[in-house]
């Protein structure tokens, strides 16, 4: 039953109120709030509050209600990693609580009833692990996960009101290196904190306190800290040592004062500078993890709280992990994003289990024009106007001009990435002008490409298909549909009869110094060096928010586009890899987070490399997040769980973070515990393709009888030797770089052979095998011949020579070894933990599994009049020149007793590693 929440607000505040005063949804059921009225009494109470008749509500209504509010609860559970309750929180429930009128704000910026509360359920169970005396404990410390560009100063907001409602009374946030961010952070805050003006409490925005500072507001001495003040307190600091410094000073000289302070600490993106990045076994520190800590770990104050907020934890859980450090020592929470975010899983899907982009958006930036871009920037010459960087433009002027056409207001963003260097910055802007400008004169002759171009697209990525990957979407009926091609036109020849330098130019500046904004693109370059006479070069929003028509910017740059910078409406992403490094990756990614109002129209350009390994973080994302739920559900914390991150066996793939971030990360010089791989790429070449099935068949054939069992041929017990023979004659195709790595696993899985000595091979297929025995064929194995199974390749990821299947094996296939009858859930598992746990609770959780597959060659009709013939929109059959042998490793992980490492994560008994520095240093790049 669905309710009219208009109608039913004054009672699901009721309800909420009553639920966070009880925190038990039977209680609520029972009217306990309500203990001295009759059922009858306490819902015509309830009627008479709410305004609703005996028809609407009544005791079966009421019940449904409270069903509603069970599975909303069951559905927003929050993720932690940590120790019990250290307080009596309660979220605030009384209209003028600093939370409440922080959640209005939310409802009138739009925010989902789903995502505030995820807001309000993760702030609460941060907020339960806090403490307001950690005189004799010592301070708290903990990590908040989030996700890239998904609201994360809305999470700190939500948890500073309702820690203050709580009685914290002094917030400091560390808020990145950049001024201008810390700025804009600590106007938001203070917006955010004070929208209402008549609540209870009163905050006082404490900017860059000094103990030289004469101004009344620094003055600690006069601030009312009793237990009973209704005053808050909070200061923004750049995480600069100068700063830094001051504060710590300015915080702690009167000693009276200090002894009240209730502190909570915000580390916004707390990966970046806050890390100790010198080596464990020197005395000394970096600056900036060195007064962090001294900040922090104080005992002069009544309690001392510290959490790290960031997208990319694996700096924070690779660093130091002693008592003294900044480990999250006492809890892990992992915020949720909302129905509506768009993150690396929408965009680039999942290996384990296979999910395919839900959002096809991710368009090609072939080798030749990658290699002529960086060729070019190697030997500082002009950047060249690539085809794939002119099909982008040509998209984002398409986009400008459909989102005019339906009435958009808001700021178009391009993003333009390729260097960290100053001067390709400049190079490239430069020819982007030109071609602009040439565009403008010559535009009859490129409109019939733009058309092709936006009929193309508005085909391949439907409306349908965006509402169709987002099944949960919380505003469909207000995604836009294209608008119809005519009027993207008129809307582009209006741009072209613009004067030149309003079609294309830097911001303008007015005649009092404001920027001024035209009707045409605005180019700009976002670098710390970018100036020129009489216009502004860096980035600079409207901050009016209703604008006609919706002005344009292309937005060119470096490490200033990969943290703390939000693009408004950006559309088109042109982005060429520059750094293999996970976290830096994942941070640069300004194409995650929420499209509203324009949801159908952005577009990624990526070359091979880049969407590789965005496609492995996204695989790498999800994995971490699914063990931290694991062993948060088994009562675990951080000081008896190190959480681990996914490490690319093959350095050529990913770097996890900076090496010298990863101050107690254990790796290994090969490490297979854990390792659960396909293949998913093949060559279509006769020679190997003929070699591996031949191989296969003499290593199959060559084994002990098998038992079949369905579809399957199992054989059990093999030893580490014959394994050995298999994966040595196995050629794997060399665009497979995870599975490119048996000669390394062969080499590991003898040295540990004391763990791994028998090992169990499947051979899956289609049908019953049993039916295949005494047929003749060519695949004979023990005389039956299994049933070749059916892939297709991924057309956008496949050449002609080599074929990407995407997933080889499914989920239920990693079980077919086991003897025993799963149950229909266990069958129909398709998480990688929870098949390790059925394979533990089996018995099979020290045995390391081979599963085999022979491929149909997929070849298509000659004869037939349509050789090209689709399985899907983005499938095509393989068409080889014979069948493919296909094979998945699965290696046990954590396992009671083994004495196998897995993944990489942080040594939690401060054993020395010795890591090698990392850094990138070049005169020409930007601070």
């Amino acid at each position: 039953m669905t309710f009219n929440k208009i109608k039913y607000s004054q009672l699901f505040q009721i309800i909420e109120n009553q639920f966070n005063n009880l925190a038990d949804w039977n209680k609520v059921r029972n009217f306990e709030s309500l203990a001295d009225l009759s059922e009858d009494r306490a819902l015509e109470a309830l009627r008479m509050f709410s305004n609703l008749s005996n028809e609407e509500l009544n005791i079966n209504i009421w019940n449904q209600i409270i069903d509603y509010f069970e599975n909303r609860e069951k559905k927003h559970k929050v993720v932690k990693l940590g120790k019990d309750t250290f307080n009596d929180a309660k979220i605030p429930v009384d209209k003028y609580s600093a939370w409440q009128l922080y959640k209005n704000v939310l409802i009138k910026q739009d925010w989902s009833e789903d995502s505030i509360k995820n807001i309000e359920k993760s702030s609460f169970e941060i907020l339960k692990n806090l403490s307001m005396d950690t005189v004799e404990s010592g301070p708290i410390k903990g990590l908040v996960v989030g996700n890239v560009q998904s609201g994360k100063t809305a999470n700190m907001a939500g948890l500073m009101a309702m820690a203050a409602d709580n009685g914290f009374n002094y917030f400091i946030i560390l808020s990145g290196v950049i001024e201008n961010l810390r700025q804009q952070t600590a106007n938001r805050l203070y917006g955010d904190m004070n929208t209402a003006g008549n609540g209870h409490l009163h905050w006082h925005q404490v900017d860059n306190p000094s103990l030289r500072s004469k101004l009344p507001e620094h003055n600690i001495s006069n601030f009312n800290l009793d237990t009973s003040a209704k005053d808050r307190y909070f200061t923004v600091c750049l995480k600069n040592s100068t700063r830094l410094n001051s504060l710590i000073k300015w915080l702690y000289d009167d000693v009276n004062k200090t002894k009240q302070l209730k502190i909570l600490v915000i580390d916004d993106e707390a990966d970046q500078a806050s890390v100790n990045t010198k080596k464990i076994e020197e005395e000394d520190r970096t600056e900036i993890n060195k007064l962090i800590l001294k900040l922090v770990n104080s005992d002069k104050v009544k309690g001392m709280n510290y959490i790290a907020y960031t997208a990319t934890p694996y700096a924070n859980i690779l660093n130091e992990t002693g008592e003294d450090t900044l480990y999250p020592k006492d809890f892990i929470v992992l915020l949720e994003p909302s129905e509506d975010y768009i993150g690396p899983k929408q965009i680039f899907g999942t290996e384990e289990p296979e999910m395919s982009p839900y959002i096809d958006i991710v368009r090609d930036i072939t080798s030749a024009d990658a290699e002529n871009i960086r060729g070019a920037q190697k030997v500082n010459q002009d950047v060249p106007l690539v085809n794939s960087l002119v099909d982008s433009l040509h998209w984002f002027m398409l986009t400008v001009a459909a989102m005019r056409a339906i009435d958009y207001r808001k700021p178009i963003s391009m993003l333009i990435h390729t260097s960290f260097r100053i001067s390709d910055h400049r190079s490239i802007a430069q020819k982007i002008e030109e071609y602009l400008r040439d565009f403008k004169i010559n535009y009859k002759k490129i409109m019939p490409q733009l058309k092709v171009m936006y009929e193309n697209e508005s085909l391949d990525f439907k409306r349908s298909y965006f509402l169709e990957g987002m099944k949960e979407y919380s505003t469909k009926e207000e995604v836009p549909d294209y608008p119809e091609w005519e009027e993207v036109s008129r809307y582009i020849e209006r741009m072209i009869r613009l004067d030149m330098d309003e079609f294309i130019s830097h911001i303008p500046i007015g005649e009092e110094g404001q920027p001024k904004y035209h009707k045409g693109f605005h180019l700009v370059i976002d670098n710390s060096k970018a100036k020129a006479e009489n216009q502004i070069v860096r980035l600079v929003y409207p901050k009016v928010k209703a604008l006609n028509p919706a002005p344009a910017f292309i937005v060119i740059g470096g490490n200033t586009l990969s943290r703390g910078l939000t693009l408004e409406g950006l559309t088109t992403t042109y982005f060429l890899r520059t750094t293999n490094q996970a976290d830096t990756l994942m941070q640069m990614a300004r194409w995650f987070g929420y499209r509203k109002g324009y949801e159908i129209f952005p577009r990624i350009w990526l070359d091979s490399e880049a969407l590789e390994r965005y496609q492995f973080l996204s695989q790498m994302n999800e994995e971490l997040r699914e063990e931290i739920a694991l062993y948060a559900q088994n009562g675990l914390t951080p000081t008896t769980y190190a959480p681990r991150v996914k490490n690319s066996i093959n350095h050529k793939l990913i770097r996890i973070t900076s090496s010298n971030k990863m101050q107690s990360a254990e790796p290994s010089e090969y490490d297979f515990a854990g390792f659960n791989s396909q293949t998913v790429y093949f060559e279509n070449n006769e020679d190997v393709l003929g070699h591996n099935l031949e191989h296969t068949k003499k290593f199959l054939n060559g084994l002990k009888s098998p038992k079949i069992k369905n579809s399957n041929m199992i054989w059990r017990n093999i030893p580490v030797e014959d394994i050995k023979f298999f994966l040595e004659g196995y050629y794997v195709c060399e665009n497979d770089v995870k599975m490119s790595n048996l000669p390394a696993l062969i080499e590991w899985a003898e040295k540990n052979s004391g763990e791994l000595s028998n090992w169990n091979i499947t051979l899956s297929s289609i049908g019953k095998v049993e039916d295949t025995q005494g047929m003749c064929s060519d695949w004979n194995i023990h005389g039956y011949s299994p049933k070749s199974i059916v892939r297709t390749k991924l057309e956008k990821r496949s050449t002609e020579k080599i074929a990407n299947i995407g997933a080889l094996r499914t989920p239920s296939d990693l079980l077919a070894d086991i003897d025993e009858e799963l149950t229909s859930e266990e069958r129909n598992t398709s998480k990688i933990l929870e098949i390790r746990s059925i394979r533990e609770k089996y018995g099979y959780g020290k045995v390391p599994l081979i599963t085999i597959y022979r491929i149909d060659k997929g070849q298509i009709d000659k004869a037939s009049n349509n050789k090209n013939k689709k399985v899907s929109a983005n499938r095509e059959p393989l068409n080889f020149s014979k069948d493919v042998i296909g094979i998945n490793v699965m290696i046990p992980g954590v396992s009671k007793g083994s004495q196998l490492a897995t993944y990489i994560s942080a040594k939690l008994n401060l054993k020395e590693i010795n890591d090698e520095n990392y850094y990138e240093e070049l005169d020409d790049y930007e601070d």
